[in-house]
């Protein structure tokens, strides 16, 4: 029975996958139409169907990562604190494993101009130093003490885990308030303005004198080097690890290459509504993206309670949706969902 049930599993992911990268191709196929040919009507038309596409690849990426998270229990706040906790370095390669395939994977679709990542905000100048610095380290406190990293406690929450709930709901307000809400201005005043007006902050252009496929195989082959030093008897020698950080990659990939397709279907579908690749509408909604959770969260959250008033449902909050019911149904069907009210000091952490 129980490998019936993984056979299932993989292949309901499998299947998931190649969902996914239907619908990218149907998106990719907009940007070879004929504008010219086009009604009014079938302009909104189709601009309706990315939109649909869009969010629905969302769903399925991020279900697909909360399935793979929830069996796996694979977390970035493992992946660091195990290094100084438990000397176990098999989270750590594991998220080696991610970030190779994650790299690999955008860089190819960059290369093929599948996806422009010099519009992506991820990249985009001014550089807020202190912003980085500060953010990173209170997020890194946070998920230690919170029990895990952004997607991880989605993933406890809809496993039953009440201290995982009531770190999402924190969370939600805490990311919420810096956003949009009381600590916003104080982001901005006290935090923000100290930037670096770089060009943009991609890698390979800041250290312009090497070449790009140079510093990518540099930083793949310490990855691999990493992933191969593994000591014997080492869990990472399984197929588990390897597997579940190069699925958790392949959702990064695929986020990219379903918004890069979006990005350049909509400039070409509505072309004489956006005056190029920088025009700002353009860019607010479609802008290329990948997986994130930080914003996404409060927006998701936003978007339940002012439902009437949102222009709609976007691919960043269907990516949190897709985290707890992917998370939940692996749960469920492993038999792992369970109803667990942590000890009252770890609600204090989880707060």
């Amino acid at each position: 029975i129980g490998k019936t049930k993984t056979t299932i599993g993989f292949a309901l992911i499998a299947g998931t996958f190649l969902c996914v990268i239907y619908l990218i191709l149907k998106v990719k196929g907009y940007s070879a139409m004929d504008v010219g040919t086009l009604s009014d009507e079938k302009v909104a038309a189709i601009k309706e169907s990315i939109n649909r596409i869009v969010w629905l690849s969302g769903l399925l990426i991020g279900g697909l990562m909360g399935a793979v998270v929830q069996r796996s229990t694979f977390c970035i706040a493992a992946a660091c604190h195990n290094i100084i906790t438990t000397n176990d370095l098999t989270q750590t390669r594991a998220y080696a494993m991610a970030l190779l395939v994650a790299i690999l994977g955008t860089q190819i679709l960059y290369s093929f101009g599948d996806v422009d990542i010099s519009r992506s905000s991820f990249i985009s100048s001014p550089f807020t130093w202190l912003a980085y610095i500060v953010g990173g380290f209170i997020f890194g406190v946070g998920i230690v003490f919170g029990g895990g990293c952004a997607s991880r406690i989605l993933v406890r929450a809809a496993e039953g885990n009440l201290g995982g709930l009531v770190t999402v709901m924190a969370f939600i307000l805490s990311s919420g308030a810096t956003l949009w809400g009381i600590t916003a201005r104080f982001r901005i005043d006290y935090i923000e303005f100290l930037t670096l007006n770089l060009q943009n902050q991609y890698l390979p252009n800041l250290i312009s004198a090497v070449p790009s496929w140079l510093i990518i195989i540099a930083v793949g082959i310490i990855l691999i080097i990493f992933m191969l030093t593994a000591p014997k008897g080492s869990p990472w020698r399984g197929w588990r690890w390897p597997l579940a950080g190069a699925a958790i990659g392949l959702t990064v990939v695929l986020a990219w290459w379903i918004n890069g397709a979006a990005y350049k279907a909509m400039m070409h579908i509505d072309q004489f509504t956006f005056s190029g690749p920088d025009d700002p509408m353009l860019l607010q909604r479609w802008r290329p993206k990948s997986l994130t959770f930080a914003r996404p969260d409060a927006e998701a959250f936003r978007y339940i309670i002012l439902y009437t008033g949102e222009t709609g449902i976007n691919f960043a909050i269907a990516t949190v949706f897709g985290v707890l019911g992917g998370s939940y149904i692996a749960a469920m069907f492993s038999r792992t969902f369970n109803w667990v009210a942590p000890p009252l000091q770890q609600f204090k952490y989880n707060l």
